[in-house]
């Protein structure tokens, strides 16, 4: 099973002159926790989250602050569209992180995947299926969901 089937949709995004104020309202509008800020070609240069934009604002921040400023720039963790869900969710787990840029062969964003977009019954048994016959990593690899 591919990640590409996991992506819902046109990414939303930020470009790099956003404001914090804009990415609250975006992340309000739509329900989601991650906004990819990116150039203007599409390829991500950085991500805010809720939890960055609170640290920001209890910190001081204004509103009207550039995004940029409170965003985390590197190292983003991205996978392409043919990587495989099971690949995924352990680059997830090894990186500490509940979503996933999914970018293509030219860095480009194609999409993000939460943590969220795996709580499927089909991927949730393709996962078991691989935790069960897990990939050889070249050392034991213990992936509990």
């Amino acid at each position: 099973m591919d990640i590409s089937s996991l992506i819902r949709g046109k990414a939303l995004v930020l470009r790099r002159d956003a404001t914090l104020r804009e990415a609250v309202r975006v992340m309000a509008d739509h329900n989601i926790g991650l906004l990819p800020i990116v150039d203007d070609e599409g390829r991500p240069l950085a991500v805010i989250s809720e939890r960055d934009v609170v640290r920001a604002l209890a910190a001081g921040a204004s509103l009207d602050s550039p995004v940029l400023a409170t965003a985390r720039r590197r190292p983003l963790i991205t996978v392409t569209p043919d990587a495989d869900v099971y690949e995924a969710m352990v680059k997830m787990r090894r990186g500490g992180v509940r979503h996933l840029l999914v970018v293509d062969r030219e860095g480009r964003l194609v999409g993000v995947v939460s943590i969220r977009d795996f709580m499927r019954d089909d991927v949730l048994a393709y996962l078991g299926f691989k935790a069960w016959q897990p990939p050889d990593y070249g050392q034991p690899e213990f992936m509990s969901l």
